[in-house]
């Protein structure tokens, strides 16, 4: 129960976390290392690494680039949702390439550290 309420709150928009502080991935990785040692029912001194590997768990910067990476190929694929998908722009390079087969997206320049995190620059 507890790992079903828990995992779901470290699962819940984590894609909006693309670019954060390396303060906040640190204290929401803290919480995924003791929701592992919890379900398997390990002291607080255990290695957490060894216990995410078992549960199949990536750690929360892998999660993060993970969904963003599955939302950006969800709003390709089907072009739902519409206001994602008028942010994402296929490039189309000027010579040929062997993975021309492979659509390439086209990244906006920006000014700020804030418009990094933005979907269309992610």
């Amino acid at each position: 129960m507890a790992r079903s309420i828990v995992a779901s709150r470290l699962d819940y928009c984590n894609a909006l976390l693309h670019g954060a502080p390396a303060a906040t991935i640190v204290k929401l990785q803290r919480v995924q290392n003791n929701l592992a040692r919890v379900v398997c029912q390990r002291g607080g001194r255990t290695d957490a690494v060894p216990l995410l590997r078992s549960l199949h768990w990536l750690p929360v910067k892998h999660r993060i680039t993970y969904k963003t990476a599955v939302l950006s190929h969800k709003v390709l694929t089907t072009s739902t949702p519409p206001n994602l998908h008028d942010m994402l722009t296929i490039a189309t390079p000027a010579e040929p390439m062997r993975s021309a087969g492979a659509p390439l997206l086209f990244v906006p320049r920006v000014r700020t550290e804030f418009a990094r995190r933005a979907f269309s620059v992610v």
